[in-house]
C-alpha cells in the first residue's frame, strides 16, 4: 500500500523548478521558486518514497497529482491475476493525471524502484491552477488519454 503520511517538506527552489516546468506554468509565474510554490500549494510538499515502496496503487481512489523530482518508479496495470509493466519514469514525470481527471480511481500502480521523492500536488490546490491554466488542462488532459489507452 501506499506510505499514509510520507514526509513533506516544502520543495526546494530547483525541485520548484521542475515543478513548475511539468505543470506548465511558465507564463503564470516566471520565477517560480520554493517559497512560491509552497504559497500557490500550501496543502502540497515533497514525499520520499523507499525502494520498493508504492507511490500510488491501482484500484485506490486518490485525485493527487505526482511530479517526480529523482528517482524512478515502475508503472505497473493488473488485469485480475496477470500484470505487466507499462512504464518506467523518472526526473520530472507526471503520475495520477489519469484519476484527476477521470473519477479518482487509480488505473495502475507506480512503485519506487530506488530511494524516490516527488511533489504530491494535493487535488485541494489543483483548482485554482486547472481552471486558470487551460494548457496545463489539456496537457493532462492529453496525457491521460495517452496513458489511458
Amino acid at each position: 500500500m501506499p506510505s499514509a503520511n510520507p514526509v513533506r517538506n516544502p520543495p526546494s527552489d530547483s525541485e520548484a523548478v521542475l515543478v513548475a516546468r511539468a505543470l506548465r506554468l511558465e507564463s503564470f509565474f516566471p520565477e517560480f521558486t520554493g517559497e512560491l510554490c509552497a504559497k500557490v500549494f500550501p496543502r502540497s510538499g515533497v514525499g520520499v518514497y523507499s525502494s520498493g515502496e508504492f507511490v500510488i496503487e491501482q484500484g485506490e481512489n486518490g485525485r493527487d497529482l505526482f511530479v517526480l523530482l529523482d528517482g524512478s518508479v515502475s508503472v505497473t496495470i493488473s488485469m485480475g491475476s496477470a500484470g505487466a509493466e507499462v512504464a518506467t519514469l523518472g526526473e520530472s514525470a507526471l503520475l495520477g493525471e489519469v484519476a484527476l481527471l477521470r473519477d479518482g480511481l487509480r488505473t495502475a500502480s507506480a512503485m519506487a524502484l530506488v530511494p524516490t521523492r516527488a511533489f504530491r500536488l494535493m487535488f485541494e490546490d489543483m483548482g485554482y491552477i486547472l481552471q486558470n491554466n487551460p494548457e496545463l488542462a489539456a496537457h493532462l488532459q492529453g496525457l491521460a488519454q495517452q496513458r489511458a489507452s
